[in-house]
């Protein structure tokens, strides 16, 4: 039988190149063989329509061969936007409990770029606790590193690409994402 795996950013257009090989090899690290989609009906198109409620129950009507649900939002520098999201998972993952199907909400932090950074060899005088700290990551260091590694003209600034030489030092990832991405493990490892 499939497990099929749904993941939910906040606007799929240039976050499914990034979350898509995360999530596949959170899978495996999970020991899930799964089928691992990116939402894109709907677009949610901003974090603030990825987390109402309402729509990710219609999200959740519209797949009902998902058995697992992953919301991905960036954090942005909102502290409480963790909190938020942990409220949508413990309501949701009640109402879908009588379903035997998950639902797990998950802050990048702080935003998903971050993923792609966290496995790449940076600049010498790039500092890894100034990146993840910085709120707006995407707009300075990833824009930074998509000019030294000249994938500006590919589809997406790059990411795909990026996000490909990323995952291939899946440990390093790990090391430098414990907040995000080895939480998401053993949270997702937890309903097997």
């Amino acid at each position: 039988m499939s497990f099929n795996v749904l993941v939910i950013p906040e606007d799929f257009t240039k976050d499914e190149h990034i979350l898509k090989p995360l999530i596949d090899r959170i899978m495996r690290d999970c020991g899930r063989k799964a089928q691992v989609q990116v939402c894109r009906n709907p677009n949610f198109q901003g974090v603030q329509a990825a987390l109402n409620i309402s729509a990710l129950r219609e999200v959740i009507a519209l797949y009902p061969m998902v058995n697992l649900f992953i919301l991905v939002v960036d954090r942005d520098g909102n502290a409480g936007r963790k909190q938020r999201t942990d409220q949508i998972e413990s309501t949701l993952s009640i109402e879908l409990l009588p379903q035997a199907r998950r639902f797990l909400a998950e802050v990048a932090w702080q935003e998903v770029e971050v993923f792609i950074l966290a496995g790449l060899s940076l600049p010498a005088d790039w500092r890894w606790n100034e990146i993840r700290a910085d709120a707006n990551v995407k707009d300075t260091y990833f824009k930074q590193l998509v000019v030294l590694r000249q994938t500006l003209k590919y589809p997406h600034e790059g990411r795909k690409k990026l996000m490909a030489e990323s995952i291939s030092n899946w440990q390093r990832i790990k090391s430098r994402c414990p907040e995000d991405v080895v939480a998401l493990i053993a949270r997702a490892s937890s309903g097997n």
